[in-house]
């Protein structure tokens, strides 16, 4: 009696777990691969179009026998980044492009016979990729890369890659570069010669800068050395003027009043002769026109 129970316990245990075992579910984001002993039977939430081009979901709770194993797979679109891809350009010019590639997995079986996990897909994904890459960005310049037909190339490199995994249960929907510069060494070189060239143009530049400079300051002296001595000759045809002017007022008021020219003359003699504190050199008619107007001021203040 305990011995039946207990064949009877166990036998309950193992239904049990064959029960729990022979459910299983699969989200919206996956999709399963029934196997039997390593051979496809049954395909779940396959990645699939209605007539309106909806995908189709049917995702849910789904029985399996217990000896049968399920594969999961991804149903959404998956990305991978590729970096580090040495390019050529036609220009001869070299790039270092890094690329985002979008895809998603269409066929579950035929994926899973190819590549049995993502991580081998991933990496044959790369591979072609690669090699598109710099077969498209060989065959222009890096100009054109950079701004121009980006969108065209990207397009070339996404069917070409399709066209290479053709078979594989694989659909890239989508190749974008990320980034494209120049390898390092190579931008160091280009900064280094355009730092060259700009320190050249500026020393052109100095170097016409002060022969120019000289030029202006030549031009200037000269200019002050004709106007130094227009100015002089001026001045002296004024003085000259001025003199002559002066004799001649000198010699029409000497007409009109001798003796008051004379003073005049007197004055300013002694003037020139005496200065307080100082030694005046006059030739001797000044000093005697100036002794003269002395003693003739004495004689009429009666000293």
């Amino acid at each position: 009696m305990r011995t039946t129970l207990v064949i009877l316990l166990v036998a309950l245990g193992i239904a049990a777990l064959a029960g729990l075992n022979s459910f299983y579910t699969v989200r919206q984001d996956q999709q399963a691969l029934v196997l039997q002993f390593g051979n496809p039977v049954a395909v779940r939430n396959e990645y699939q179009l209605s007539e309106s081009g909806e995908e189709i979901d049917e995702a849910g709770l789904f029985f399996k026998l217990p000896w049968e194993e399920v594969i999961k797979l991804d149903r959404k679109n998956i990305g991978s980044n590729i970096a580090n891809i040495e390019v050529l350009a036609s220009d001869q010019r070299r790039l270092t492009v890094d690329a985002f590639v979008r895809w998603r997995i269409v066929d579950p079986l035929t994926f899973y016979q190819r590549f049995r996990t993502e991580r081998n897909a991933v990496g044959q994904i790369q591979r072609f990729t690669e090699t598109n890459i710099r077969n498209a960005l060989g065959q222009v310049p890096v100009p054109e890369i950079i701004s121009g037909q980006r969108v065209a190339l990207m397009n070339e490199i996404r069917l070409n890659v399709n066209q290479a995994l053709n078979g594989t249960g694989i659909d890239i929907i989508d190749v974008r570069i990320r980034q494209a510069d120049l390898p390092v060494a190579v931008a160091e070189g280009i900064y280094e010669r355009m730092r060259s060239e700009r320190e050249q143009e500026a020393q052109r530049i100095r170097s016409e800068g002060d022969e120019q400079a000289l030029l202006i300051e030549a031009q200037a002296n000269r200019e002050q050395t004709v106007i130094r001595a227009e100015a002089n000759q001026q001045s002296e045809e004024i003085r000259g003027a001025g003199d002559a002017e002066a004799n001649r007022i000198y010699a029409e008021a000497y007409g009109r009043d001798i003796g008051f020219f004379r003073l005049q003359r007197g004055l300013i003699a002694c003037e020139r002769a005496i200065q307080e504190g100082t030694v005046v050199v006059v030739d001797s008619e000044e000093l005697d026109i100036c002794r003269v107007f002395i003693e003739g001021a004495r004689a009429a203040s009666g000293r």
